[in-house]
């Protein structure tokens, strides 16, 4: 069995008790998109609004828990009833921040959910997608992320009054993508948006921004929200993705974002509007406990349901098959509950414990398949909503030793349909700046080509420019491994931050990978990345990674 294996293709055997949650497990599916909505009630009631887009239920109502998201039950609303959204820790009330195309207004309650609601207006220019408020300095100044349909950049709104009246903040902006390199065109350039904002110890605030670049943008204010720094580059990787930050009861940070690194842009694309989404099928989460100066875990807390459907572009308009956006809430000290994901078939509710982001290794034998696994390739031809069809790769077959057993096995198979034909697989395990990686694999005489690839961040399983923006490659061949035989090999590569790495076959060292690109969190992924040459097909039957155990 897979270790640290976690829910990525549906409900699995669900929890009885908060007690058994561990490694993320689904819960449930949130009634719309999952960037507002969920709420926590004053006696632990959680609440999950349907006021997101692509709603399942276009009439008000909301999911509801009171054991701690373990189980959950529907409830209609009357339109008139307030919506709760975030409780001010100073008077109790709940405010919710919210547009549409006329403007910006803010709701707030009178007397709680049992009372009134005032709704003003704060802003006569049209917003989207505002985020859930934020209070800060002891709960004098409440903030809320946002960004106009002119895409002008990110910004917040602000109020001293406890949600009343709002101001505007300065916004930031960020610089457009530019074709070259790998890409023959430009992406959608849609500047800085969907901030997620965070008080830090020393009072600044933390900003960091969905944009266009390979990654996220980060700024900060140190008179809160009010004016903000120029817009720099954060260490995270994530592209036109919402990130989103999370301050825990005990003060450490939860960041969840894509991690992810879509398709080089194709000839045509002119940055004007979305073409292809190919970077939203994986969400990550880290945690720091030194207010955001250094991460641990990198993990995969859920990979797209859909992510193989040959009929994935086939959505009604508009309903992105993604697993971006996020809202997270603690319903016990360490526990925490997510909210996940976009479309209808996509989108999940989990718990899992933090616990889980410390453990230092994973390992896979297959036997639960390709769940954990991206291993997938794409249709030529975009349909539906900035999508293209999957073709879920064959890369599993019968252990030649074992007929109990699965394998891996990579090789090609030309096939013109595909927008790329060679065959990818990608796997993720806990990030180590100092760590190793173990395989199991047999080399035919008559091998195939296959890279063995290491790095901090999800590529497409098929995509090409992953080798180059590696931290490590290696060549599975017999000839840079020193094998001359069809037996089974016991592969280890060991690596420290941004040194050469060390390679060893059944334990003796046989060569050594120079560094390709450095990394800022360290290593937490593995790509087989299959080269365009038939031949037979390199089989693997285990795979282990992670920190280096001392």
């Amino acid at each position: 069995m897979c270790v640290a294996i976690f829910v990525c293709t549906g409900l699995s055997a669900q929890p009885t008790s908060l007690d058994e949650v561990y490694e993320p497990v689904v819960v449930g599916v949130p009634p719309s998109d999952a960037y507002i909505g969920l709420s926590l009630l004053p006696d632990g009631e959680l609440r999950h609004y349907n006021y997101g887009e692509h709603a399942a239920q276009t009439a008000p109502m909301y999911l509801s828990s009171r054991d701690h998201g373990l189980t959950w039950k529907t409830v209609s609303l009357p339109k008139e009833l307030p919506y709760a959204d975030q409780r001010s820790p100073v008077s109790g009330e709940y405010v919710r921040v919210f547009c549409n195309n006329k403007g910006v207004y803010a709701m707030r309650t009178e007397g709680g959910l049992d009372g009134g609601r005032t709704i003003v207006k704060i802003d006569d220019r049209p917003g989207i997608m505002n985020k859930p408020p934020v209070w800060i300095r002891n709960g004098k100044r409440v903030i809320s992320g946002a960004h106009r349909t002119d895409r002008s950049g990110a910004y917040v709104y602000y109020s001293d009054d406890d949600g009343r009246t709002w101001k505007a903040s300065a916004q930031v902006t960020v610089p457009p993508h530019r074709k070259g390199g790998f890409h023959q065109g430009t992406r959608w350039n849609h500047g800085a948006v969907e901030p997620t904002v965070v008080e830090l110890n020393d009072g600044r605030l933390w900003m960091l921004m969905r944009t266009s670049q390979d990654r996220h943008y980060q700024a900060f204010s140190e008179d809160g929200g009010e004016t903000w720094s120029e817009a720099t580059p954060s260490p995270f990787y994530g592209t036109i993705t919402m990130p989103t930050l999370y301050r825990m009861s005990d003060g450490r940070l939860l960041f969840f974002w894509c991690n992810t690194t879509p398709l080089p842009e194709r000839t045509g694309t002119d940055g004007v509007w979305e073409d292809v989404f190919t970077n939203r099928d994986a969400l990550h989460v880290a945690i720091s406990t030194d207010d955001g100066r250094t991460w641990k875990g990198f993990r995969e807390l859920l990979l797209n349901p859909e992510r193989n459907s040959p009929v994935f572009g086939n959505t009604r308009g508009g309903e992105d098959k993604s697993v971006h956006q996020v809202q997270a809430v603690e319903v016990a000290p360490g526990k925490i509950l997510v909210s996940a994901g976009q479309h209808r078939l996509c989108r999940r509710l989990l718990l899992f414990d933090v616990r889980w982001l410390y453990e230092p290794r994973r390992s896979c034998d297959f036997s639960n398949g390709l769940s954990d696994w991206s291993a997938f390739r794409y249709y030529k031809g975009i349909v539906g909503h900035c999508a293209y069809h999957r073709q879920a790769e064959d890369l599993l077959g019968v252990h030649p030793d074992d007929s109990t057993r699965k394998v891996l096995q990579l090789g090609y198979t030309p096939n013109d349909s595909l927008v790329q034909d060679n065959d990818g697989a990608v796997w993720n395990f806990p990030a180590a700046k100092d760590g190793s990686l173990l395989l199991h694999l047999r080399i035919p005489q008559n091998e195939s080509e296959v890279t063995l690839v290491l790095n901090d961040r999800w590529f497409n399983p098929t995509d090409t420019v992953a080798r180059h923006e590696a931290m490590y490659r290696l060549p599975l061949s017999r000839k840079v491994l020193d094998i001359k035989d069809q037996k089974w090999h016991r592969l280890q590569i060991f690596w420290h931050k941004n040194k050469t790495a060390r390679v060893f076959v059944d334990g003796k060292q046989k060569t050594e990978l120079p560094v390709v690109c450095p990394t800022e969190h360290g290593v937490s992924y593995l790509h087989l990345l299959g080269e365009h040459r038939p031949g037979e097909k390199i089989l693997i039957d285990f795979v282990e990674g992670g920190q280096i155990l001392r």
